[in-house]
């Protein structure tokens, strides 16, 4: 039995145990696996022990390979190289274990998002994973999440969701503490999993139910204090991504169901990307396709007057084309040849023109619940649009406060509501409809001034007349309170490739262009949403209670490690880790393993003797019964930064056998082999790379 002491927050291990300790060791496969340590005598007699490294072999790692998997569909090449790899494996749609290879991958990214949000003074906690209805029907959210909020029941029947956020966990801890004002800004953050119930779970990692993520909870006594810890967490985002080496975007972005007027969102730039990404090479200007902004250029625009002139132009083609062919075919009664390309041609520049003379109706119904009210309230906005122009529902918000939940209806859908709204009215059946819920006429900034009369006479009575009879049941007129207070020249069109960048500080000749990218954080200005509902407080002047500012910070874990992989990786190459994110910083592989295996164990453990940095991020491949070749293409695979094999050359003087001497070849990710003599510069060669 082994006697342990502790004594000055140190183990001592007693005399009568050492013997026992030194013979111990952990044998796999006739392999060992040795843990080396240095003792020393205090006064007491007593023996300190530490350990210094350990040895990993790789024939004791779980990394199973599945060569024979193939990609299936809603599969992207990613997925299928980490399923291959031995890196993830499917429980259910949407549901992964990510294994030993992955987790690590996974650690090493949560350290730099520890260490970066401890420079921006985040502290580090944990909260729970089912979370009470109650507490998310204070906020409006138990509701207003929809479907994607994964809903169940104890046995008492009480009702609970599966923690998508936590927003209101957090809030509640910081209302129910009775903190100094020196407290705040306070900066609050946690790691693991959430819950959503995806529609289309895919893509493995990067969109599932179940996902591991980082989530930071701020609180700040005034709103200028809470837009400076936004850009102080904003920056440790740039860093964060930065250390991680992948291309990405920080875009400006919709707040959507968590709330508040800033947002951005940072896109890793990759072909498969779930998102479209406006932006301008000029000014760097970068927005998702929600928050975009852009004028109609030349190329967009489809000119009438142009349109007008191809259309000329196609029929001109055409009458020479069919002259052409009757004097070619005199013999059979100079038949007409009609060429139905031209014809299609002209139909669409003919139906372009009608729709650009013509404008589109859009319906939205807005849900608001301001933050000192437990009162929802409704109303209801009309935009109009050019009829070439996708409507950007997204843009309507700004002109609202304090909103919950919106809603494109359609023509039908706002009669029916209409009929449910006037038959609900039982109170005072002299109120209209729009009286009863408040209507807003949004016009967009590209629809044509003579289209809907600059003056407000005549003409835009008519044009919108013709939109929204049928749904009004009556004729606008001039004093009508829809018209006088109509929103004309803001932007609620959907921008496109080829729109004219409108930044200030841009050439007003710069167009923008478009891109895909994966969301791997978002960040918000939350102001009091949640803090006004949930109690959450400050004192103020004269011991008021004022709410706290709050900002909400998230970075998926689990979805960066499936985005390094797609950004890097490659099936026929296996895996490329940012130095910083590698599981293993440096195999070995002896080329000679019955010979050279003790070769490698001092090497392993000098390296991690030291360098400190590689402790525990040595592997040494010791496979018996797997060949050299076979090694080689798997340890490469692996994406270990640095690849070391040991073989042997002779030696110049001598010609036997058994005059061999060992030679080092190390190649790091797809650099040029460096080819190293002995040991010792082997070493000086790794503490140069390492910086020690």
């Amino acid at each position: 039995m082994i006697s342990l002491i502790k004594k000055s927050n140190k183990i001592f291990i007693s005399n009568n145990s050492l013997n026992l300790l030194s013979r111990f060791s952990t044998t796999t496969n006739n392999t060992t696996t040795t843990t080396t340590t240095t003792t020393t005598k205090n006064n007491d007699n007593e023996i300190i022990k530490s350990n210094k490294f350990i040895n990993i072999y790789r024939s004791n790692l779980f990394i199973p390979f599945q060569n024979d998997q193939k990609i299936g569909s809603d599969m992207l090449e990613s997925q299928l190289l980490m399923q291959k790899g031995g890196l993830i494996r499917r429980l259910s749609a949407g549901t992964y274990s990510t294994l030993p290879l992955a987790q690590k991958v996974m650690e090493n990214i949560i350290k730099i998002i520890d260490e970066e949000m401890e420079k921006v003074g985040g502290q580090k906690m944990s909260m729970p994973k089912m979370l009470p209805r109650e507490l998310w029907e204070r906020t409006g959210r138990w509701d207003s999440a929809g479907d994607d909020l994964i809903k169940l029941k104890d046995r008492k029947g009480e009702e609970y969701c599966l923690a998508p956020t936590h927003e209101e966990v957090i809030t509640t801890i910081v209302a129910n503490e009775s903190l100094a004002n020196s407290c705040f800004p306070l900066k609050l953050y946690q790691i693991g999993e959430k819950y959503r119930d995806e529609v289309r779970p895919r893509f493995g990692l990067l969109r599932g139910r179940e996902f591991t993520m980082k989530d930071m909870y701020s609180f700040d006594t005034s709103k200028q204090g809470a837009e400076i810890t936004y850009y102080q967490v904003k920056q440790a985002y740039h860093n964060i991504l930065e250390r991680l080496e992948l291309p990405y975007a920080c875009v400006e972005a919709d707040s959507g169901n968590i709330g508040g007027n800033m947002s951005h969102e940072f896109q890793v730039l990759a072909n498969v990307g779930e998102d479209s990404l406006i932006y301008c090479k000029n000014c760097n200007y970068h927005a998702n396709i929600e928050k975009a902004k852009g004028l109609p250029s030349s190329s967009t625009t489809n000119d009438i007057k142009q349109l007008k002139k191809q259309k000329l132009n196609l029929k001109k083609q055409i009458n020479n084309n069919n002259n052409n062919n009757n004097n070619n075919n005199n013999n059979n009664n100079n038949e007409n040849v009609h060429f139905d390309k031209e014809d299609k041609e002209i139909k669409e520049i003919e139906d372009k023109i009608k729709n650009i003379k013509n404008n589109k109706l859009s319906i939205m119904k807005i849900t608001t619940l301001p933050s000192n009210s437990d009162k929802e309230t409704e109303e209801i906005a009309f935009i109009i649009n050019r009829a070439t122009d996708s409507f950007n529902h997204y843009s309507v918000k700004p002109n609202y406060n304090d909103i919950k939940q919106t809603q494109v209806l359609s023509p039908e859908e706002y009669k029916k509501y209409r009929t449910i709204i006037e038959n609900n009215n039982k109170k005072d059946k002299t109120l209209s409809f729009e009286q009863l819920i408040p209507h807003r006429l949004f016009i967009d900034g590209s629809v044509e001034l003579k289209d809907i009369g600059s003056d407000n006479s005549g003409s835009n009575i008519k044009s919108i007349n013709k939109l929204l009879k049928k749904l009004l049941k009556r004729d606008l007129n001039q004093q009508d309170q829809l018209i006088q207070s109509m929103d004309y020249g803001q932007n609620f069109r959907e921008a496109i490739k080829g729109d004219l960048c409108i930044q200030t500080h841009c050439d007003s000749k710069s167009l923008l262009d478009t891109k895909r990218g994966i969301e791997v954080g978002h960040i918000f200005y939350l102001g009091t949403k949640y803090s006004s509902k949930l109690g959450a407080n400050y004192t103020g002047p004269g011991q008021q209670k004022i709410p706290l500012e709050m900002g909400c910070f998230g970075i998926g874990v689990s979805r960066l490690l499936a985005t390094i992989v797609e950004t890097f990786s490659k099936e026929e190459s296996g895996f490329v880790w940012p130095q910083q994110v590698a599981p293993y910083q440096i195999i070995i592989v002896p080329k000679h393993l019955k010979s050279q295996l003790s070769l490698a164990e001092s090497i392993s453990q000098q390296l991690q003797t030291e360098i400190p940095s590689l402790k525990s991020r040595v592997i040494i491949e010791d496979r018996s019964k797997t060949h050299f070749g076979q090694k080689v293409l798997e340890s490469k695979f692996l994406g270990v930064p640095y690849f070391l094999v040991i073989d042997n050359k002779s030696n110049v003087d001598q010609t036997s056998e058994d005059s061999k001497v060992d030679s080092f070849k190390v190649e790091y990710k797809s650099e040029t082999p460096t080819l190293i003599p002995n040991q010792l510069d082997l070493i000086n060669y790794f503490k140069n790379k390492f910086n020690f």
